[in-house]
C-alpha cells in the first residue's frame, strides 16, 4: 500500500501545484482553474478515501488472522489494539481533510460567481493544502507502521504453519 500511496500523493501534489499557479497566474481561460479545481478536490478526497478504507481492510484482517491462528494478542499492545490505534490516527485527520477540501471547492464557486470578495479563497484554500501535506505525511507514516506489523504478522503465520 505504502508505494501505491505514494503515487496518490505524487498525482495529488502536482494537481495542487498546477490548480495554485492557474489561480495566482491568471493566464488561461477563466474556466480552466476552476474545473482543474473541482478535479483536485475529488482526487484528494479520493486519496483520503482510499486511507480509511485500507485501515478498515487490514483492520478486519488482521482481527481475522489473530483470531484463526491463534496469535497472542494483548489487550493494551496487541495486534487488534495497535490496528485501532492505527485507525485512530488517521480517520480523523483524513475527514477532516476531506472537509477542509470541499470547503475550499465551494469557497471557490462563490468566488467564482460574485458571492465571495478578497483573497479569503486564496489563502484559505493555502491553508488547506498544506494541511493536507501535513495528512499525507501522517498517513503515509501509519501506512508505514501497519506494514510492518502486518508482515510481522505473517512472519509468525509462517512459522506456526
Amino acid at each position: 500500500m505504502g508505494k501505491i500511496f505514494i503515487g496518490l500523493v505524487l498525482w495529488n501534489i502536482v494537481l495542487f501545484g498546477v490548480t495554485i499557479w492557474l489561480g495566482v497566474t491568471h493566464r488561461t481561460a477563466h474556466w480552466q482553474h476552476e474545473a482543474l479545481g473541482v478535479l483536485t478536490a475529488i482526487y484528494t478526497l479520493l486519496t483520503h478515501c482510499i486511507v480509511m478504507m485500507h485501515f478498515m481492510g487490514s483492520g478486519k484482517g488482521i482481527k481475522e488472522a489473530v483470531e484463526t491462528y491463534d496469535l497472542p494478542d494483548d489487550p493494551k499492545t496487541g495486534y487488534v489494539r495497535r490496528t485501532k490505534k492505527f485507525k485512530g490516527r488517521t480517520s480523523g485527520l483524513a475527514t477532516l481533510s476531506c472537509l477542509l477540501i470541499i470547503a475550499a471547492a465551494w469557497l471557490g464557486g462563490a468566488k467564482d460567481v460574485g458571492m465571495l470578495k478578497g483573497m479569503t479563497h486564496a489563502w484559505f484554500s493555502y491553508f488547506v493544502v498544506i494541511f493536507n501535506l501535513y495528512s499525507f505525511w501522517v498517513e503515509y507514516k501509519v501506512i508505514d507502521e501497519n506494514t510492518a506489523m502486518i508482515r510481522e504478522i505473517d512472519a509468525k503465520i509462517a512459522a506456526k504453519t
